[in-house]
């Protein structure tokens, strides 16, 4: 009898631990799915990279000499205007996306993967595109991290104004960190025509002061 008490007990534990790894199993696998992108969010990632690859350049619609003293595009990519080879260029630094929280941020990339918030799904193509622009140039290392804005900081963030820079990491101390490469994109958008110059300009501006010169 006393032999099968202690078999009982030995079940009993077996069978409790049995369920416990099973439900953290469950567990994982609930929180894994829960971070994939569903059917509709990966239609509105495939349409943004669509949307820049039929971005190609045609006739310049600015004075050329503004151009060539403000054009950073090929400087910066190593390569001339062109949405297709950008969209590669982000694809190349980008591997996989998922679904999560993200604070104070719309995107966050780690170790080849963008977390993607909620708003990203909210904002237009070309908002869109800016985002995973920005989040690619990190890819390239910490040099091109982002510093803190200043306290003084009073620029709002065009794409969510709940989100305010000042006293966070979200600027760049470097001309050609994220957000100077998505300004010289922008550029292209007005000297191409594919944005009036009056919305490129204020684009263009918006990802400008967010460099911080000594």
């Amino acid at each position: 009898m006393v032999d099968s008490k202690h078999n009982f007990n030995v079940c009993s534990q077996t069978s409790s631990l049995t369920l416990v790894l099973l439900l953290i199993i469950s567990f994982q696998s609930i929180s894994a799915d829960e971070s994939k992108l569903n059917a509709s969010q990966n239609k509105i990632l495939k349409d943004t990279f669509l949307y820049l690859e039929s971005i190609e350049p045609k006739k310049i619609k600015i004075d050329k000499t503004i151009y060539q003293r403000l054009s950073k595009f090929d400087s910066y990519f190593k390569f001339p205007f062109s949405g297709k080879k950008l969209s590669k260029w982000i694809q190349s630094r980008i591997k996989d996306y998922s679904l999560g929280a993200t604070g104070d941020f719309i995107a966050i990339y780690q170790d080849g993967e963008v977390l993607l918030g909620k708003d990203f799904f909210k904002l237009n193509r070309l908002e869109r595109v800016l985002v995973l622009l920005h989040e690619a140039r990190h890819a390239d290392g910490k040099k091109f991290s982002h510093i803190e804005c200043p306290e003084y900081f009073e620029f709002v963030n065009p794409r969510n104004w709940k989100i305010h820079p000042a006293g966070k990491k979200g600027c760049d101390s470097i001309p050609d960190g994220a957000y100077g490469l998505s300004a010289s994109f922008l550029f292209e958008l007005g000297a191409y025509g594919y944005l009036s110059q009056s919305e490129a300009g204020y684009r263009y501006n918006s990802e400008l002061i967010r460099i911080i010169k000594d």
